[in-house]
């Protein structure tokens, strides 16, 4: 799966979080329900019952070059164009299950984008990650759906690869939007596109800062850039791209932030600035006291009204309260992502090292805010 691992999208990182990717063992009698349910509601797709649905399921995997230990099934759903990739613990074969509301709707090239895309979720083992319900802060909550959103953007590359196609990706993902066959549409992308731009201009959307996918205006946008890139082209052994990987991945990511009022970056800035401000403060601080100079560095850094709010603060408290706010703020960049969470460490150390290198009291402070925000690097200067 290296190959499919180049095209995953950068927002697509587990490795940010600190949960790991094992799956959770679960009671065998569960997974004969679950079987059980499966074989009793949909029928298990085969060459010998759903020939041009099975042969089209091969030529993905032979596009894809990996192999095929999957099972497919299609489920009566009259209402749902839908698709779902699951894996039972006790199971050695993933399932994929396909509505017949989308079977019907789409071609049998559109289809191999959706079986592409549910293939994508397993491999890159999206249905491990965590479920943002169980999230207990909001900014925890923010970066999960974050991360779910990412995964989307990556399983529609694969999708796309899948079946080969830029067109067939995009006329699968305008029927599913509409729920309209192709009688009723005319797929001109362009004029499509337009009401992405409509939506941009509104500004920040609620609902797309808190939903686990990406609305389908970007998804498509997202292919169409996809399909342009430098790695994609070589990828299919042709020449030319217009851009490279990592700057799609950019623009993407900006095109969701202008959706969403740019609230991830900011709630994760907030948190992270909160931190350095505390914990520079305890650094610099010696007997409840800041230095002029260090006021003034301080104050070019953040702000004066930041800074001049955190002395007040320290003229007016006590010790004890002074480490609660400290400690409290190194418990909401605990949620950080892990590259947010060693960057903070790097500049503190950078603070830090002004203080003295040799100092053992500052390196027992640096070592307490690591161990808080689960930094496990050895702390040196």
């Amino acid at each position: 799966m290296n190959s499919l691992e180049a095209f995953r999208y950068y927002k697509d990182n587990p490795k940010e979080f600190s949960f790991n990717l094992i799956p959770k063992k679960q009671d065998e009698i569960l997974h004969k329900k679950y079987l059980s349910n499966l074989l009793t509601n949909s029928i298990k797709v085969s060459a010998d019952i759903f020939p041009s649905i099975a042969k089209g399921i091969e030529q993905v995997f032979d596009q894809l070059k990996i192999e095929n230990n999957f099972n497919f099934y299609v489920t009566s759903d009259h209402t749902q164009a839908n698709a779902a990739c699951s894996v039972m613990p006790f199971s050695s074969n993933p399932d994929i299950v396909l509505t017949s509301r989308l079977v019907e709707l789409l071609s049998k090239e559109e289809l191999k984008f959706v079986i592409g895309h549910e293939i994508a979720h397993y491999h890159y083992q999206h249905s491990l990650y965590p479920n943002h319900v169980t999230a207990t802060e909001r900014i925890e909550t923010l970066n999960m759906l974050n991360l779910s959103r990412g995964a989307e953007i990556s399983a529609d590359r694969i999708g796309f690869i899948a079946c080969a196609s830029l067109e067939n990706s995009l006329r699968a993902i305008i029927k599913i939007a509409s729920g309209l066959s192709e009688k009723h549409i005319n797929f001109n992308f362009s004029a499509f596109l337009k009401q992405l731009k409509e939506l941009e201009a509104i500004g920040k959307s609620d609902n797309e800062l808190w939903s686990t996918h990406p609305n389908f205006l970007v998804r498509a946008k997202a292919l169409i850039w996809f399909a342009s890139t430098i790695e994609y082209k070589k990828f299919c052994s042709t020449k030319g791209g217009s851009y490279s990987l990592k700057e799609i991945d950019e623009k993407i990511n900006d095109t969701i932030n202008r959706i969403t009022g740019n609230e991830v970056e900011i709630s994760n800035k907030e948190v992270y600035e909160r931190a350095l401000i505390w914990g520079t403060l305890k650094i610099f601080v010696k007997n409840g006291k800041l230095s002029k100079d260090e006021q003034d560095k301080l104050k070019n850094k953040f702000g004066e009204n930041k800074i001049n709010s955190a002395i007040s603060f320290l003229k007016n408290t006590n010790e004890k309260s002074f480490e609660k706010r400290v400690e409290e703020a190194f418990e909401g960049a605990k949620l950080l992502l892990k590259s947010e969470k060693n960057k903070l460490m790097d500049e503190l150390k950078d603070r830090a090292a002004s203080v003295g290198k040799n100092n053992t009291s500052i390196l027992k402070i640096l070592s307490k805010f690591a161990n808080i925000i689960d930094d496990t690097r050895i702390i040196t200067f």
